[in-house]
Order: C-alpha cells, then sequence, then structure tokens
C-alpha cells in the first residue's frame, strides 16, 4: 500500500524530520515552504506545493496555447483563456492531445 515507510520523533517545539529518501523522493529542497492539512480522517496531509521552474514551465505551455489577441487579459478573462487553453489538451475521455 505504501511506497515509503519511516517514523519521526517531535521535538518539543514541534519541529520534525522528514527522512533523507522521502526528501529525495519527493525533491523537497532546504528551506522549501511546505503546507500541512488536517484531513475530516485525522490524517496530516503534506503539500510541497510548487516551485518557481515547475510553475513557470506550466505557465509557458498554457501561454503557448492562448491566442495572441487574448493575451496581456486580466482576472476572470485570463483565467477563463487559460481554461479554454488548458481543456482544449484534452479529449474526450480525458487522454491528453498533442
Amino acid at each position: 500500500m505504501y511506497y515509503m515507510i519511516y517514523s519521526t520523533k517531535m521535538t518539543s517545539k514541534g519541529t520534525i524530520t522528514i527522512a533523507a529518501p522521502l526528501r529525495k523522493a519527493l525533491g523537497l529542497k532546504t528551506g522549501q515552504r511546505l503546507s500541512l492539512r488536517l484531513s475530516k480522517t485525522g490524517n496530516i496531509v503534506l503539500d510541497s506545493g510548487t516551485t518557481m521552474e515547475e510553475f513557470e514551465a506550466y505557465r509557458d505551455k498554457v501561454i503557448k496555447n492562448i491566442p495572441e489577441h487574448l493575451k496581456g487579459l486580466s482576472g476572470d478573462a485570463l483565467r477563463e483563456a487559460a481554461a479554454k487553453a488548458w481543456t482544449s489538451s484534452y479529449d474526450e475521455q480525458g487522454r491528453r492531445v498533442r
């Protein structure tokens, strides 16, 4: 069920250590901000978010699908254009098309 299992101990200040193999597998870097959420079932969910490099790569993919006359929009118009560009990358069965 699980790919890796490690245990850790919380310090008096609430700090925990994430084992090196987990950090490596998740691509976590020193100083990176992480988000922790408590699920309804009482599990803690760790979210490493998106790195700037990942964001920029994703942004570049989306932007190339936006027609030139729609670039430079802001707010709702930009979100709508980006969503349309993103969804046009998939067929009716949810398969990615190139």
